[in-house]
């Protein structure tokens, strides 16, 4: 058995010859716990090695801009810890104890059993255990999570899509429902406040939101999401994959909004196009929008004169997952002047989606910038390994380095600064912050120029 598990490994190593410097997130088996941990009253079950799910708790807690965890969760999470003799031996037994005894001692809405590389490894029907539990007064869903399967946003995906097969039945569409997907918690430091936004926003044009997760919905949020009209996804790839499956097995159209809208012009052209496609009127539309901008352009204003003073045409940098390096280099460069030199997208998109990323960082600039000059062209880099991010950081000029906490000694370097946005981020605290919506883009530009005005 030890010696097939060897070969499995080196078979794994030789199908991806690359090894990474300081991955951007963790394992899939991180994603699913992620999701589960912050659905409201959701109770995880690992079945994994010892240690696997402190660690994957543990390293959101610290690099996930330092945020506590769910309902159950952190050191709490009920685990099987396997061992060397489950290896040898197969760990089933020790997963029925697992489950049996997580339902007699912890309450909750929902028991959720997430595998780790071991258990895929050595072959337990994990899936088959879950079924002996299925006449249970609370459900017991299986999400196969084995680490090497993917990343963190291949397991924020399978919770979902076994929550699908598993759980959701079909329901009568409820009016002006919508589901929301693409914020994957911890990965984007902000997903809490970036859905209370998103959820305020599509609540101004008349539509209810199911979000699922950070919410108190729970169960019934899983449950009704194949009530809802339509899913719309907020990134270019994150979610799709659900959606999709949503779309086949509970005929919900989705939509597909490229990055996440920071500032007035891209949440202004968020609202316009989820309105249209949703069928909300154009004057109610236009008047949602008319009321957020003329409080967000105020607030630009205001701001404009220190820009102007400390800051103009500021050069930046931006290393992020797509959805919000390009939310945030468009707000930047479209709105309030700032000049973008580079922009590293370390998510690892489909390339089938890079096409539209990159299209959304073409030509940027006011308008007047457009017409005169075709915008401003930044150089675009899809890399996910570390050392290749630092290599073109320290071959680059910039002023204001916007990426995770690990690229902040490239900008002290330079005596430059630096801003957290993205994960890991184990130098800032994040509970409501969002840099989404109309006046996020503000809230972006007070942070760092807090850091600018005075050294």
């Amino acid at each position: 058995m030890a010696n097939s598990i060897q070969k499995l490994k080196l078979q794994e190593v030789e199908s991806d010859k690359r090894v990474l410097e300081n991955p951007k997130y963790t394992c899939a088996l991180g994603g699913a716990l992620s999701v589960i941990t912050n659905i409201h009253r959701a109770v995880p079950i690992i079945h994994a090695g010892i240690g696997c799910g402190m660690q994957q708790m543990l390293s959101f807690r610290a690099a996930g801009a330092q945020q506590g965890v769910g309902y159950v969760s952190g050191l709490s999470i009920p685990s099987s810890n396997l061992s060397e003799r489950d290896v040898v031996f197969g760990g089933e037994t020790r997963l029925r104890e697992e489950i049996r005894s997580t339902i007699d001692l912890i309450d909750g809405d929902l028991y959720v059993v997430a595998n780790g590389c071991i258990a895929g490894m050595i072959g337990d029907d994990v899936e088959g255990i879950v079924s002996e539990f299925s006449e249970e007064k609370t459900p017991v869903l299986y999400v196969n999570s084995s680490g090497f399967l993917g990343n963190t946003y291949f397991g924020y995906e399978a919770v979902f899509e076994a929550a699908a097969e598993q759980l959701v039945k079909p329901l009568p569409k409820e009016k002006g429902l919508v589901n929301i997907l693409g914020f994957v918690p911890y990965q984007d430091i902000f997903w809490r406040g970036n859905l209370r936004e998103i959820k305020r926003l599509l609540n101004k044009i008349g539509l209810k939101t199911n979000q699922v997760i950070g919410d108190f919905s729970g169960i019934e949020g899983l449950k009704k999401l194949s009530a809802a009209e339509y899913t719309i996804v907020v990134s270019p790839w994150v979610g799709r994959k659900v959606a999709k499956l949503l779309q086949e097995k509970f005929d919900i159209p989705y939509i597909n909004f490229p990055n996440i809208p920071v500032g007035p012009r891209d949440s202004s052209e968020f609202l316009r196009a989820i309105g249209e496609k949703v069928g909300i009127s154009k004057s109610k539309i236009e008047k949602a929008i008319a009321e957020e901008e003329r409080e967000a352009y105020e607030d630009l204003n205001i701001i404009g004169d220190v820009c102007s003073r400390f800051s103009a045409s500021l050069p930046f940098a931006v290393v992020s997952g797509s959805a919000t390096a390009v939310g945030i280099a468009r707000f930047l460069t479209n709105e309030a002047g700032f000049t973008p030199k580079l922009i590293i997208i370390n998510d690892d998109p489909p390339a089938d989606t890079r096409k539209e990323i990159l299209e959304r960082l073409k030509d940027l600039g006011d308008k007047n910038t457009v017409a005169k000059t075709g915008g401003i062209n930044p150089k675009v880099i899809f890399e996910i390994d570390s050392y290749e991010i630092h290599e073109h950081l320290r071959n680059t000029y910039f002023r204001v380095l916007f990426a995770s906490s690990q690229e902040r000694y490239e900008a002290e370097g330079k005596k430059q600064i630096h801003l957290s946005v993205t994960f890991p981020a184990e130098n800032r605290v994040v509970v409501r912050d969002t840099y989404t919506g109309y006046g996020g883009g503000i809230s972006l530009i007070e942070d760092f120029l807090s850091k600018f005005v005075r050294p």
